[in-house]
């Protein structure tokens, strides 16, 4: 009979090796989304954000399922979502406590917004300063188009 998932307050308290081990036997019992909904958590992305946190990815983790902010981008944005690896700067990898994201692709409004309360709900447990470049604009043909219906 499989181990019931503990109360994500209750996962915290454990011991680093022991919250490994939990994880490694839920994963064999249960799927991903059976944890997330256990914890309360809305995207895959807070999950894996959680064990970064914990410094416990990489022992729980395996290759094939690593997560990776290009799987945001792509999910909806097909092949242009993003050409560039998210975490180097100048050819170098970035600590594991920190983290960059690029999005530089079309969306219809919905997706777009959807994206940024993804960005938003992981940069709300972040408490360190973060830097921003925003721009934002509608669409070349779709602008045009509105444009002329507002005459």
């Amino acid at each position: 009979m499989p181990q019931p998932i503990v109360p994500i307050d209750e996962f915290l308290t454990l011991t680093t090796d022991e919250q490994v081990e939990k994880l490694k036997q839920w994963k064999m019992d249960y799927t991903l989304k059976d944890i997330r909904e256990a914890w309360g958590f809305k995207h895959s992305a807070q999950y894996y954000m959680l064990l970064k946190k914990l410094r416990i990815y990489e022992r729980v983790v395996n290759k094939s399922d690593k997560f990776s902010p290009e799987q945001l981008l792509a999910s909806r944005g097909g092949a242009d979502a993003h050409a560039g690896p998210p975490y180097s700067a100048a050819g170098r990898t970035l600590p594991e406590d920190q983290f960059g994201y690029e999005l530089n692709v079309t969306l219809t409004g919905p997706e777009l917004a959807e994206k940024l309360e993804r960005l938003a709900y992981f940069l709300k447990g972040e408490h360190k300063t973060v830097s921003v470049k925003l721009s934002i604009s509608a669409s070349g043909a779709l602008a045009q188009r509105e444009g002329e219906e507002e005459r």
